[in-house]
């Protein structure tokens, strides 16, 4: 028996697992870190604003309705609208929200680790759909992209 037939076999599975999660690997949760406070809110309570930002509503000891704004932490989708660089990137936009959405009505909950506010005043997090990190989710449809700070995903190129 040829023993190099299991090798390639394994490598070639690894590809297509690499292919199938976008080529990102799966952030770590790091609301499963002991210590670590993290906010959990049925999924009902956050709403696509697109693939990088959420908006936490809920309702607030007076009976009103309390809104924040939560930007995800090194990951990045394209904009939609005027942010938009392009019209590919409008469209490819308005697909990554409406896939955020999808995901958020399969999904029962999302666990967000707050660090802070970026220049916009939103909750910077790290942010989990039933514990798995929604930008590595939306990277596997190619709707997302890990970012490093400073610098902007070219969504039209």
């Amino acid at each position: 028996m040829d023993r190099r037939w299991p090798v390639a076999y394994s490598a070639a599975l690894i590809g297509l697992a690499a292919c199938n999660s976008g080529g990102y690997e799966q952030p770590p949760n790091l609301c499963e870190a002991a210590g670590t406070r993290c906010v959990s809110v049925p999924v009902r309570d956050l709403l696509a604003v697109d693939g990088d930002t959420f908006e936490l509503r809920r309702l607030s000891a007076s009976g009103g309705e309390q809104r924040v704004r939560l930007r995800l932490i090194g990951w990045d989708s394209p904009e939609t609208g005027d942010a938009a660089q392009c019209p590919e990137e409008n469209a490819l936009g308005q697909k990554t929200e409406a896939r955020a959405r999808e995901m958020f009505a399969e999904g029962s909950k999302v666990t967000f680790l707050p660090e802070g506010t970026d220049q916009y005043g939103r909750t910077r997090a790290h942010v989990y759909l039933d514990g798995v990190h929604i930008g590595w989710l939306l990277s596997k449809d190619g709707l997302a992209q890990p970012l490093e700070e400073g610098r902007q995903v070219d969504w039209c190129g």
